[in-house]
């Protein structure tokens, strides 16, 4: 009776070992490409060797996460491609082991390793894609730290429709100078705002200082005045809340879901459009199931072409499926665009190259001979 176990044992192995060299040698090329883009920026700074050594290192995470269902595809094509040349496929046929059989420990660990990315990408790779921006901003580019106890002209989204504008703010204190806060409506129409010398977080609320708040109608005219020297302000909005502010796409890609839910959340309670970032949080789940549908094609290919000519089993597998991870970037690309711009719902924007590529998948398996 054959044991499958030791032939599982035997693919897995086979592929892992291309598998961390595909994906280290992808790592090392985007590495090599972002330093050669960033050499105007090294030079102009000067950054010490250290700090440019650490930039790079904490960026190498991110990489590897974004290249993994690439170096897995890579690796997959030819692992089974090399079985076809020294015709290990024909053997483990000729032995009773069925395709599904010869196929089914990869895809196992495709999808084990899919879920897998989504803990390590919220984890691991969260903290060091931040800890690499912090590097570049504040100490390379010596740019205002964007996480910190003291920020001057600070905007923030807050809670109730709520808009801060704060020209100097303490957050280890609790403490903001120069206060402006103006509410808005559904409409984004202006309907008060609120200007205060000072302002003091007591637990539940800002006590503001020597102000003044006029409301307004639909059309934008004043319609009340009222000054004041000391007016409490109950808000959610904690001194600990103004850390976040709205960053690029790409930002919000790399912060883990947590504090993307927050953000979420501050800009759903503000009023304010938040399609761009929940569209991000939904790709945090696809992206990385990535992995186990390009496996699902990976392992099709070399069944397909399958001809006496190894070499070309190889090469027409290889063009095959890097035409595919074209098509399913580009598929994605423009499903997470319409999103964005809210021509599809977030889920789907973010999932539909998923759904394309997993029923091509589906469709591949079941033409193939068992």
């Amino acid at each position: 009776m054959i044991n499958l176990k030791i032939i599982y044992k035997y693919i897995l192995k086979e592929i892992l070992k291309i598998y961390f060299i595909v994906l280290c040698g992808i790592v090392i090329f985007i590495i090599i490409s972002t330093f050669i883009d960033e050499i105007p920026l090294i030079i102009k700074h000067k950054p010490t060797f250290i700090v440019i050594t650490s930039y790079f290192l904490y960026k190498i995470p991110f990489i590897a996460a974004e290249a993994n269902p690439f170096a897995l595809l890579l690796a997959i094509l030819f692992t089974f491609s090399q079985f076809n040349r020294y015709n290990e496929l024909v053997a483990m046929k000729t032995l009773g082991i069925n395709f599904y059989n010869i196929i089914k420990p990869v895809l196992i660990f495709a999808f084990i390793l899919s879920l897998l990315s989504i803990l390590i990408n919220e984890t691991f790779v969260s903290y060091t894609a931040e800890k690499s921006r912090y590097i570049k901003e504040n100490i390379i580019e010596k740019q205002n730290p964007t996480i910190g106890k003291i920020k001057y002209h600070l905007a923030k989204l807050g809670s109730e429709g709520r808009v801060f504008y704060i020209k100097y703010f303490d957050g280890l204190l609790g403490i903001m100078n120069g206060v402006c806060i103006v509410k808005i409506d559904k409409e984004f129409n202006v309907i008060e705002r609120l200007d205060a010398k000072e302002g003091i977080w007591d637990k539940d609320k800002w006590i503001l200082k020597e102000g003044v708040i006029r409301k307004f109608n639909t059309n934008g005219e004043e319609i009340e005045i009222s000054k004041f020297e000391t007016f409490n302000l109950y808000t959610k909005d904690a001194p600990e809340e103004f850390i976040i502010r709205k960053r690029s796409p790409e930002d919000t890609l790399t912060i883990n879901i947590v504090r993307l839910l927050k953000l979420i959340k501050v800009l759903k309670e503000s009023g304010f459009k938040y399609n761009e970032e929940l569209v991000n949080l939904h790709i945090k789940f696809s992206f990385p199931f990535a992995t186990f549908i390009l496996a699902l094609l990976g392992v099709s290919i070399p069944f397909i072409f399958s001809t006496q000519r190894s070499f070309i089993n190889a090469a027409l597998g290889f063009i095959f499926t890097v035409i595919t991870s074209f098509f399913y970037m580009g598929f994605l690309t423009i499903g997470l665009s319409l999103g964005k711009i809210s021509t599809f719902p977030p889920f789907i924007s973010a999932w539909i190259s998923n759904f394309v590529f997993i029923i091509i998948g589906f469709l591949v398996l079941l033409k193939i001979k068992k």
